[in-house]
């Protein structure tokens, strides 16, 4: 994670420090550590997303377009699965999807589920659904003991063709939705966390079920390192 001061930021961006409190103070404004009150930090990966999202696709038309991209294969497995121009993936989402295609191919899987994605949020260490996880005491070997016995059951060959599951589909619609809620600008790899709690299905469910990770310790934990609007609505 590389941290960002408001003063970085303003270096940044190009604008004065003033511009930058605005922008925090409308609301309008990257994701953000506050660690005290004069003290608040910047993830360069949520600068980054932030930054996409401000971006404007003219098309035929005069309309604007924006679109929500997955980059390398990825984006041909995942096509399908969501609706383009809603928000954008932050390189660490982007890197979470591509892991966990890779980790199915290799794997000998011909559909890429959620136990597959669990597996890339823990690869990508820097991400926040990774720190989630071991914050809550998922480490990577112990989710890879329980991996392993799920793949006893496939053939071990390597996949020529991947598409995601059904699965995958409820996560992303879920992992929107969070955003959407919570105000944010992007979809984290803490936003697909989320989606997986919120979806119930696929076998990386249930082995966060088992190791006893729910939704509300996850949104809680969350809450501790970004800023969450409209958290009381995760209540209801």
């Amino acid at each position: 994670m590389q941290l960002l001061s408001i003063e970085d930021l303003a270096v940044y961006l190009g604008d004065s420090k003033r511009t930058i409190y605005k922008y925090i103070a409308s609301g309008d404004c990257p994701p953000y550590i506050r660690i005290s009150a004069k003290n608040i930090k910047f993830d360069r990966a949520d600068v980054d997303a932030w930054l996409e999202s401000k971006k404007v696709y003219p098309a035929a038309g005069g309309q604007k377009m924006s679109h929500l991209s997955v980059v390398g294969n990825a984006k041909d497995l995942i096509k399908n699965a969501i609706e383009v121009g809603k928000l954008p993936w932050s390189p660490r989402a982007k890197a979470v999807l591509e892991n966990a295609e890779k980790q199915a191919r290799e794997d000998g899987f011909d559909l890429v589920g959620t136990e597959h994605l669990i597996f890339g949020m823990l690869s990508v260490k820097e991400c926040l659904g990774a720190k989630i996880l071991n914050d809550l005491g998922v480490t990577e070997s112990e989710y890879g003991r329980r991996y392993e016995l799920i793949r006893q059951d496939e053939p071990g060959e390597v996949a020529s063709q991947l598409r995601f599951s059904e699965d995958i589909d409820k996560v992303i619609q879920y992992a929107y939705d969070q955003s959407v809620q919570w105000d944010h600008t992007y979809i984290g790899a803490e936003h697909l966390l989320i989606g997986i709690l919120k979806a119930r299905a696929g076998r990386g469910f249930r082995i966060l079920d088992d190791l006893g990770i729910i939704l509300e310790k996850v949104r809680d934990e969350t809450a501790k390192l970004i800023v969450c609007h409209n958290t009381q609505t995760d209540r209801e």
